[in-house]
């Protein structure tokens, strides 16, 4: 993957036109999450001069990004497959955001991004896919990709999937993510689905259906994971690969990943295929993943559980001989925080993050484009000259926990695993971004333009800075330089 990554990385983006098919639905009152990390937190009623005015989420993905508005979903970022649902697959970066091309009046309580496809949920627990479909993330059971094109059909069309895998009505969902190449549901009766490719054409996901198969394979409708009887599934996160959920007893359980067992944190590498419980011993509350290297997991006594291939991402201090792997869930100790206690955590794709109990933000990990958001960045103009980007391990790493933003006291994040920047929530209600921006995901009005094999690091910011982020009107063509 990290080649892939390199590549893609190296491709230009074409600067079009947009005309997407806003909505303009009536309001709706903030969204109880049911994962308690990517809430915006109990925002209350917002005034007219509240930043939080009607966002009621953020999701972070690695090329895009979407804020939910009022029940209206506002797309920002590339639109290189088609994954911002503006109703054409042409590539291009859109800076202000716009609303996505769904039914006029339809309203919206959840919305995902991963790597080339997205996902949104409508308040009558229908799911809507748009972007890429090599691999079935569409849900309609075929693998048609019409990406780069203006014309029905395409790839930006957002499609209501319609049926499961069984032929039944997949309806009843009150959650989605996406990760790289696959798309999740959860159900209210607590069972869990995915869809999209368990293979190994990027990464391996070999495994997510949950149901021992190891073959590689297009998963085309949504598929129900077989979890164990009585096993409830309340709130889930993925990383690029494998897939980690609660149920409603505290425990947590991981699957999927075949490639990169010790991330699974279930000890029992032959056995990826199906959903394992993890051996923590208190009740957990939190889940977060980050790239496809770690994980961890926040209990109700407010500590920290940690595991993955590259535990060097754990806060454990510089790898020693290697990538320090860590298999099963160790609990983390952190001298930095004194009495402190941890109330939310998040990861994205090279860093993770932490709220304390007094609303300091704090993170920690590869901050090679910014990631941690603590002013600390490569400068990649004098980094292999001439430009070059490979994706390799620790280039800029933050070892363990620094503070981020000081002085600011913070609700809420918004990081997932796709990502490779960050947001966050302050108790005031300004919203706070740092990391790459590649595609203008930061919200900051900078629209990426020209090549991008010059110097994207130049659109990039390293130190958490508040941004308007919805209520952004205007885009400023920026090329690299």
């Amino acid at each position: 993957m990290p080649l892939l990554r390199a590549l893609f990385a190296s491709l230009a983006v074409v600067l079009v036109g947009c005309s997407g098919s806003p909505a303009q639905p009536e309001g709706e009152g903030p969204l109880d999450e049911a994962l308690g990390q990517e809430a915006l937190g109990d925002a209350g009623t917002p005034d007219a001069g509240d930043s939080l005015a009607g966002l009621t989420h953020i999701a972070t993905a690695e090329y895009q990004l979407f804020y939910l508005v009022d029940g209206r979903v506002l797309g920002l970022g590339s639109n290189r497959a088609g994954q911002l649902g503006v109703g054409h697959s042409n590539p291009y970066n859109q800076v202000p955001p716009v609303d996505i091309a769904l039914p006029q009046g339809l309203r919206f309580k959840d919305v995902a991004g991963g790597g080339f496809q997205s996902v949104a949920l409508d308040t009558l627990g229908r799911v809507w896919t748009f972007g890429q479909n090599l691999y079935g993330q569409r849900g309609d059971g075929t693998t048609n990709d019409q990406p780069n094109r203006a014309t029905t059909p395409n790839n930006g069309h957002p499609y209501l999937v319609l049926t499961d895998s069984t032929g039944e009505t997949f309806d009843n969902v009150i959650k989605v993510r996406s990760a790289l190449l696959f798309n999740m549901a959860l159900k209210a009766d607590g069972s869990f689905w995915v869809w999209g490719m368990s293979g190994t054409a990027i990464g391996n996901t070999l495994g997510i259906a949950g149901d021992g198969n190891t073959a590689p394979r297009n998963i085309t409708r949504p598929t129900k994971v077989p979890l164990p009887q009585g096993v409830r599934i309340t709130s889930f996160t993925t990383n690029d690969t494998s897939i980690f959920a609660l149920d409603d007893t505290g425990k947590a359980w991981a699957w999927g990943g075949s490639a990169a067992a010790e991330t699974l944190g279930t000890g029992r590498f032959n056995d990826y295929a199906r959903p394992n419980p993890l051996s923590i011993p208190t009740r957990v509350k939190e889940l977060a993943a980050g790239g496809s290297r770690w994980a961890v997991a926040l209990d109700e006594a407010g500590d920290l559980w940690g595991w993955g291939l590259q535990g060097t991402f754990l806060g454990l201090g510089p790898p020693a001989g290697g990538w320090y792997p860590v298999a099963t869930p160790r609990k983390l100790s952190f001298p930095e925080f004194g009495s402190r206690k941890i109330t939310h955590v998040t990861a994205n794709g090279h860093a993770t993050h932490v709220i304390l109990d007094d609303g300091s933000l704090w993170g920690w990990g590869d901050s090679a484009m910014g990631e941690v958001g603590n002013g600390v960045m490569l400068d990649f103009a004098t980094y292999h000259t001439p430009y070059q980007w490979d994706w390799s391990n620790y280039q800029k790493m933050v070892f363990r926990p620094v503070q981020v933003a000081p002085g600011v006291t913070f609700k809420a994040l918004h990081n997932t695993a796709q990502s490779f920047y960050g947001y966050a929530t302050a108790t005031d209600g300004t919203l706070y971004s740092w990391g790459r921006n590649k595609t203008g995901v930061l919200g900051n009005g900078v629209l990426p333009t020209g090549d991008v094999a010059g110097r994207p690091d130049s659109w990039n910011v390293a130190t958490a800075t508040p941004v308007p982020a919805h209520r952004l009107t205007v885009g400023i063509p920026t090329p690299s330089k």
